[in-house]
């Protein structure tokens, strides 16, 4: 299947009909254990004062008792034999429930057995369902629990009623007319000998059933209840449940969703590592999705790129070479006519014009070898990067032996730095010198007076500043400048020398060295500075004294 989000879409609907399929069934269970629990607990006293009234009769009076029950409660009666018992019996709700037993008969009703004689021979079998608990078995009960108090002696009936509790789930409450609580119908009711049955919402919003009745012309009453009614969802349970679910449905989200989140990573940090002479194929093609389709991609892209890139720098290497053949045959020629015209100078002939012409010429052939130098070293140095034998490098030693030349060459600058023997940095020393002097030749061919390289060290990195008071650079070409081939329309431009490649390839050295350069605004000396940052592993950059960053020097 290719469609990853349709993979997706169909684990989501499998785990919501798993999780789905899984809660109602536990529910289903759950229920039918709360069902026979309910039904026991409900009807538990009122089938226990029938069985005790089976047990006290006999004869034709216990059938006359059998019938008066049923009446009064309306529930199913039945007396059997102990050999008609099913085979399999429960426990009832309670262990001293008096023998109660329960089997269920279907998903809504449960068969309820209790003894109905002394030796247990006669049971009385009752079928319940959750409609059973009604108002008229709550008339019915309260018949037979008057009738039960009526048979103790008056002073005797309080304390008979609370050995009756015992047999009832629900309380039982002897109510004076002051502690009764019922409106004016229902105590209008009362007063006329009726029993009042009412529905009422508890505080937890559980719904509930109470039953009022006279004892006797006592002006007191008798309550059973409230007696909480079945729920079949529970509000408690429709919030578990629901979170429940949710955390279900979400965790089966995540595990779905996760393995794709892995592959985006792992694409996401392989196409980070691609470098232009890295693998033609840098991502991993597994799986048969739209992933793999995207790798494959992206594979086909960077091979593509690579192709342009390597054509790019055999075309810069082919061009390079080709060109050196045709400046030397012109550098040979140049020397040529220069012997030539030194033998016409023998016949006192002027020859000073074609000498400057010559020169000329000289000055763009040195150009052009200059040129090719960088374009051959740029490439090769684009293309791999080379072994570097880093070592400790003397700042001061370096910078004096690079600034003899420029001062030679440019006598009218001045060059300064605040390097002093014994400071060092690990570094490639081939490649160091390189950088320094591409940042010193670029800042000589702008500067109009000073030239200042500024070094300070800093935890972790050392940075040496190089800083002109030329034309400098403006703020939004900063960036550009470091690119191979950048130019600026300023005083900055071809005319001044420069390949353009001198920036760039500075950068590429502080890369190999984990450093980087940066360009910016000179406070000092109001040109361009040149900022180049190299890492200072295990305290490589050591000095007999610590040089502090001066805020009037390098500003990034």
């Amino acid at each position: 299947m290719r469609s990853i989000f349709l993979r997706i879409y169909i684990g989501i609907l499998c785990a919501v009909l798993i999780i789905g399929g899984g809660a109602l069934l536990g529910y289903r269970l759950w229920n039918e254990d709360r069902l026979s629990d309910y039904l026991a607990s409900s009807s538990q006293g009122t089938l226990q004062l029938i069985s005790q009234g089976l047990i006290r009769h006999q004869g034709e009076r216990r059938q006359q008792w059998l019938a008066l029950s049923k009446r009064v409660t309306a529930l199913p009666l039945e007396l059997i034999s102990a050999q008609q018992l099913p085979t399999s019996l429960q426990p009832g709700h309670k262990p001293d429930n008096a023998g109660l037993r329960i089997t269920v008969v279907d998903e809504q009703r449960r068969r309820l057995f209790l003894p109905a004689s002394k030796n247990q021979q006669q049971w009385l079998q009752v079928t319940l369902a959750e409609s059973d608990i009604n108002e008229q078995l709550m008339r019915g009960s309260q018949l037979l629990l008057l009738n039960e108090l009526g048979r103790a002696p008056q002073p005797e009936r309080k304390a008979a009623l609370q050995r009756l509790q015992a047999a009832f789930a629900y309380p039982l409450h002897w109510l004076s007319s002051r502690e009764l609580h019922a409106n004016y119908l229902q105590k209008r009711a009362l007063a006329q000998g009726d029993t009042v049955v009412e529905l009422l919402t508890l505080a937890d919003s559980q719904r509930a059933i109470r039953s009022l009745a006279p004892i006797g012309n006592s002006g007191e009453f008798l309550q059973q209840g409230p007696v909480p009614l079945f729920e079949p969802f529970p509000r408690s349970l429709v919030i578990v449940a629901g979170l429940l679910g949710l955390a279900l449905l979400a965790l089966a989200c995540l595990l779905l969703v996760r393995p794709l989140e892995r592959r985006l990573g792992r694409m996401a940090r392989e196409v980070d590592q691609l470098q232009p002479s890295g693998p033609s194929n840098p991502l991993t093609v597994d799986g048969n999705d739209a992933l793999t389709t995207l790798a494959g991609k992206i594979n086909t892209m960077s091979a593509r790129i690579y192709q342009l890139l390597n054509a790019q720098r055999e075309l810069n290497r082919a061009v390079s070479h080709e060109l050196k053949t045709p400046l030397a045959r012109l550098a040979f020629r140049r020397e040529l006519a220069l012997h030539k015209l030194n033998q016409l100078s023998a016949e006192s002939l002027d020859i000073s014009p074609v000498v400057q012409h010559l020169d000329g010429m000289d000055s763009s052939l040195q150009e052009l070898n200059s040129l090719v130098e960088e374009i051959l070293l740029y490439a090769s140095m684009e293309s791999t990067a080379p072994a570097l034998a880093p070592c400790p490098v003397d700042l001061s030693e370096l910078l004096n032996s690079l600034f003899e030349p420029l001062r030679s060459e440019s006598p009218n600058l001045q060059f300064s730095h605040n390097a002093f023997g014994g400071l060092q940095v690990q570094a490639d020393p081939h490649y160091l010198r390189r950088a320094l002097q591409n940042l010193l030749g670029n800042a000589q061919r702008y500067a109009y007076n000073q030239i200042r390289v500024s070094i300070s060290t800093q935890p972790g990195q050392l940075c040496l500043c190089v800083e002109d008071d030329g034309p400098g650079i403006p703020l939004e070409q900063w960036q550009q400048m470091l690119e191979p081939f950048s130019r600026i329309d300023s005083s900055r431009n071809r005319n001044s020398g420069g390949s353009g490649l001198g920036l760039a390839i500075v950068r590429q050295i502080a890369h190999w060295h984990q450093g980087e350069i940066q360009l910016g605004h000179s406070r000092l000396l109001r040109g361009l500075s040149a900022q180049l940052t190299l890492p200072t592993p295990d305290s490589s950059a050591t000095s007999a004294e610590p040089i502090q960053a001066d805020a009037t020097n390098c500003n990034i």
